[in-house]
């Protein structure tokens, strides 16, 4: 995050080489150097994911003013019948187990910061009915759906819960998806990262609980945050 002093950052694989390059970036934007914590942390793990909230808390202060749950998982597409159940279920392992877990145990750190802020990262398949995608465009919904509870169950102690579709971007996990849908993956990675500094850098309660796409126009969104508000917009709804 721009001008964060201390920023943690996991995953399975080492992440340790991500170290210079988030100094380096610091450097060259006119920032104090931060403190870095690379961890190792598979988010389907309670044991991983506790372990890592600890060191977490006592590396800073016992508090984390920013969480964001990026991590992610794209079972090969096939239609259910034809699915290998362990990949199938491995998409909500990683997609809903591992953002509550880190959820759980993360919380008790946002609730003692000033930030405040949690951002579970979806995807705009939440919204969709890609044949082929049933584990991990039902998992993105849900994930809209968890945050929406964390947000109701928190946003009285100051919490802010954003989920976020970060736009079509080639990552490894996106290009998993069949070849014919490579042609929207046209945005790049500062996209996102520009998304979340302007959404963490102050409290946007009027957000949270809510769906936001890294694709839209800020100045925009924000001018319609009346009507997202009066309205209760950017939710999941069944309208009879």
């Amino acid at each position: 995050m721009a001008g964060a002093s201390k920023i943690a950052i996991g995953a399975r694989s080492s992440v340790a080489d991500l170290e210079p390059e988030i100094k380096k970036a610091a450097a060259e934007a006119g920032r104090p150097e931060p403190q870095v914590l690379a961890l190792e942390l598979d988010v389907s793990s309670e044991d991983s994911v506790r372990k890592a909230a600890e060191v977490i808390g006592t590396s800073f202060g016992d508090s984390l003013d920013v969480l964001i749950n990026n991590a992610g998982y794209l079972e090969t597409w096939l239609p259910v019948a034809e699915s290998n159940p362990l990949d199938w279920w491995r998409s909500w392992e990683v997609n809903i187990k591992g953002t509550y877990l880190c959820c759980r145990y993360m919380l008790p750190l946002l609730l003692k910061s000033e930030g405040k802020t949690l951002i579970n990262v979806t995807s705009a398949g939440a919204h969709n009915m890609s044949p082929g995608a049933s584990a991990y465009q039902t998992s993105r919904f849900a994930t809209c759906r968890f945050t929406e509870f964390v947000h109701h169950e928190y946003s009285d102690q100051g919490l802010v819960a954003i989920a976020i579709h970060p736009g079509g971007i080639k990552t490894e996990l996106a290009l998993n998806m069949p070849k014919a849908m490579h042609a929207i993956l046209i945005d790049e990675v500062e996209l996102p990262a520009d998304m979340m500094v302007w959404l963490s850098k102050e409290p946007r309660e009027w957000l949270s609980g809510r769906f936001v796409s890294c694709c839209w126009d800020v100045n925009e969104l924000e001018g319609r945050k009346k009507e997202i508000v009066e309205n209760d917009l950017l939710k999941f709804r069944m309208k009879v």
